[in-house]
């Protein structure tokens, strides 16, 4: 088999570094008390001198303006768990690796080909957690704990096959072994560098001396021993729940964060060859929550234009509480199809239609509409709401004008009456109990506007009942 493995170095401050909406110095803390230490630093702390096991009280003495945040173990794995789903595209199936924490490994075995080989795979990769925001260093070996030592040493160290793998193994510094504190101050008292030290070493001695693990775990290592871990279970649901490094008040607050998880949803959308068209966002406040929903005319998975539908959506709404964390989920989830444009289209029905979209997060599914044409005869019953853009929606004839008058308007004056040609007779609604004989004719104005009269064939009276323009 091979194996290709995805570190991520910085974890946790990376993922801390995508929600905040401006650049500060961030130190992750681990630790209660005196014995809180700082775990990882961004570059502006680092550029400050704030270095990993440095104490809080003087990272802070240090740089005042230091923000410390607690290590969020949960929010870590669950981001493991989402971003393997992005690598499962690559590859048949995705383990973690719990002893080399935080890192990932992806089968390449049969599948590396159809992404012109590793190198392939690596580099698209390496692109989407750029475009995510996360390092990632990335190994590969023909054993997943192998490949994962190789990212952990060095940006993309590869070793393909496992006869070359055996001896380039011996290599390795001791180090870099997922071993207790304790084992690897012993193996330094003694003077042991790299694994080809522990290997001379027989098997019994070596028991005796350490216990059994370590010798199982390097014939794990060297592919002597198999390695069998079991494959991540993926949900269906495409959700995603965070934490904000600080409140926000107002949508300003809110924006950047959930641009980032925006951005992380729809790129697992792309994965899955799969669009929404639906979306829900529950806010997590202070003192309860608040939720929300938005409809879509049909299933996108493009983060900046949903980013500007939800800032008209929340733009219009009243101010909340405190915001301390968001959760947004994907729902109505479909098969992706691109729309096909033709040659001289420019976009322009794409350039509508997203406007329809941004109307209706601002003022409210219920506040636009499309009109859908009914078989009746009576004009005023002759057409239904529905959806913007619904299959049914229709618009009117040459005859019929589109803009109705809620009531018909009389007329003070009497009009002489057109051709017979040009008058359209409607006589109906006698199974209702509501039965009407019109004649319908086109009238205009001096100010030239196109006005629909009709003359009521039982009064004899003129009434104005819409304007085609």
């Amino acid at each position: 088999m091979l194996w290709l493995a995805l570190h991520f170095p910085r974890l946790g401050v990376d993922l801390l570094d995508r929600l905040l909406p401006e650049p500060v110095p961030v130190a992750l803390v681990d630790g209660a008390g005196r014995r809180q230490r700082v775990m990882q630093t961004n570059a502006l702390a680092h550029e400050a001198g704030i270095r990993p096991g440095m104490g809080t009280a003087a990272a802070l003495a240090l740089l005042p303006t230091l923000r410390l945040c607690a290590r969020d173990r949960a929010g870590e794995m669950a981001n493991l768990r989402r971003w393997a789903a992005l690598a499962y595209a690559h590859g048949p199936q995705v383990v973690l690796l719990p002893e080399c924490f935080p890192t990932l490994a992806l089968e390449l075995e049969g599948s590396a080909h159809l992404f012109a080989g590793v190198e392939g795979v690596a580099r698209r990769l390496r692109r989407i957690f750029q475009d995510l925001g996360v390092a990632v260093r990335i190994g590969v070996a023909p054993t997943p704990l192998g490949a994962a030592l190789l990212a952990q040493r060095r940006d993309h160290g590869r070793c393909i096959t496992l006869e070359q793998w055996q001896r380039d193994c011996l290599e390795l510094p001791i180090a870099l072994l997922p071993l207790p504190e304790a084992t690897h101050r012993d193996l330094a008292a003694l003077g042991l560098g790299q694994i080809k030290a522990l290997w001379v070493i027989p098997r019994k001695q070596l028991a005796r001396r350490f216990g059994p693990s370590l010798g199982q775990l390097l014939d794990r290592l060297a592919g002597m021993a198999p390695d069998p871990r079991p494959s991540l279970a993926f949900a269906p649901k495409v959700a995603m729940t965070v934490q904000l490094p600080a409140e926000a008040e107002s949508w300003s607050g809110l924006r950047f964060a959930l641009r980032r998880v925006l951005q992380d949803l729809c790129e697992q959308l792309r994965v899955r060859a799969q669009a929404a068209q639906a979306w829900r966002l529950q806010l997590i406040l202070r003192d309860g929550q608040a939720a929300f929903s938005l409809s879509l005319r049909r299933p996108s998975r493009d983060a900046e234009a949903l980013l500007a539908l939800w800032q008209s959506h929340l733009e219009g709404k009243p101010s909340t509480a405190p915001i301390r964390a968001l959760r947004l989920a994907a729902a109505d989830l479909g098969a992706y199809g691109e729309q096909q444009q033709g040659w001289w289209e420019e976009g322009q029905e794409e350039v509508l239609w997203s406007f329809v979209e941004r109307l209706r997060a601002r003022l409210g599914d219920g506040a636009v509409a499309g009109v859908a044409a009914v078989a009746e005869h009576r004009p005023e019953r002759a057409w239904r709401r529905v959806a913007p853009g619904g299959a049914s929606a229709g618009g009117g004839t040459a005859r019929r004008p589109l803009w109705l008058l809620p009531v018909p308007l009389p007329l003070p004056v009497a009009l002489s009456a057109p051709s017979a040609d040009q008058v359209e007779r409607i006589e109906g609604g006698w199974w209702d109990g509501q039965d009407v004989a019109r004649d319908y004719f086109v009238l205009r104005r001096p100010d030239g506007s196109r006005c629909w009269v009709y003359r009521d064939l039982r009064s004899g009276g003129y009434f104005l009942h819409g304007y085609f323009a």
